[in-house]
């Protein structure tokens, strides 16, 4: 390119705003070709779907499309979202992990609140 921009350089690092830390996080799941913007914060077990471009905080346990990226809705009513957030299975041993897959599985969500409470008890 000639003219004006012959002579043009990209700003270097320390010439660009810092956005603050990029935080994706646990139990997060990306869709494909999603961009993640700098100093955004994803919140844990959130669903950002295909092709999204993530510009601002997501909150934990929703779900998140488009360009820009909007919440549509939660994964789970407040008190089981509470529970998981609590709960924190992402910092349990492998041995833990293996043991709680098919509670984390379950599709009877009335059962996974009653037992996260009872673990949570112990």
């Amino acid at each position: 390119m000639g003219g004006k921009w012959g002579n043009a350089l990209a700003p270097v690092k320390e010439e660009l705003p810092l956005k603050g830390d990029t935080v994706i996080g646990n139990d997060v799941w990306i869709g494909q070709n999603a961009t993640v913007m700098p100093g955004v914060h994803i919140g844990d077990g959130a669903i950002i779907g295909a092709n999204s471009v993530v510009a601002s905080d997501i909150p934990p346990y929703t779900v998140a499309v488009g360009n820009p990226c909007r919440v549509v809705k939660k994964r789970f009513d407040d008190e089981l979202t509470e529970l998981l957030l609590e709960f924190k299975w992402w910092d349990k041993s492998i041995e833990e992990i293996d043991d709680l897959m098919p509670l984390l599985s379950c599709g009877d969500l009335e059962k996974v609140r009653n037992e996260l409470k009872v673990r949570m008890k112990k």
